[in-house]
């Protein structure tokens, strides 16, 4: 009888962890499609188009390219990119990616903190207005957000896994203790 309760007892334990795995994956699906939002949004704004006019007259030219390679990750909780908002271009601006064209380096900047999206590295950056900016700065925190439900959402799948893992490989002992007893 004991041994009985003990499989209803585990079975219901694998079937509650298998419907809480089968709830969780809406909501990873939620996340993802949240994030995936986000990250359209972040890059459209970032990746602006700018004026492209043909080179001519005396430009200052940025080399090599006009990024170093690679890109930090924000930290999207914390970070404001309004206080990384850099402006390294003055006049007429080219760069040896794009020697037949110049930019106007008013309308251009640099920010490390928005780099991360930077889609088309041969190409300066538009200057974000300030509303631009809060609002990036606003698609970071659900980012953010996202990446921290992500996490907590995968925990508990593991968690439940290791249950039903364990569950698992205790009721063969069991069993076999019990049957071994019975005989």
């Amino acid at each position: 009888m004991g041994l009985l309760l003990g499989l209803v007892g585990a079975g219901g334990i694998l079937l509650a962890a298998g419907c809480a795995v089968l709830w969780n994956l809406p909501r990873i699906e939620q996340i993802n499609a949240q994030t995936a939002q986000a990250d359209q949004k972040i890059v459209a704004i970032i990746n602006q188009p700018i004026t492209h006019l043909p080179r001519s007259g005396p430009v200052s030219v940025f080399s090599p390219g006009w990024f170093h390679e690679g890109a930090i990750k924000p930290d999207f909780n914390t970070v404001d990119i309004r206080a990384t908002q850099e402006f390294p271009y003055d006049g007429h601006v080219t760069s040896d990616v794009t020697p037949s064209e110049m930019f106007i380096g008013s309308e251009l900047e640099f920010n490390a903190m928005t780099k991360y999206f930077y889609v088309d590295r041969n190409l300066p950056k538009k200057r974000l207005s300030s509303g631009e900016m809060v609002e990036i700065n606003g698609l970071y925190r659900v980012l953010g957000q996202d990446e921290q439900a992500m996490t907590m959402q995968w925990l508990m799948l593991a968690g439940l896994a290791l249950l039903a893992i364990c569950l698992g490989a205790a009721l063969p002992i069991a069993v076999r203790r019990n049957g071994l007893s019975a005989g």
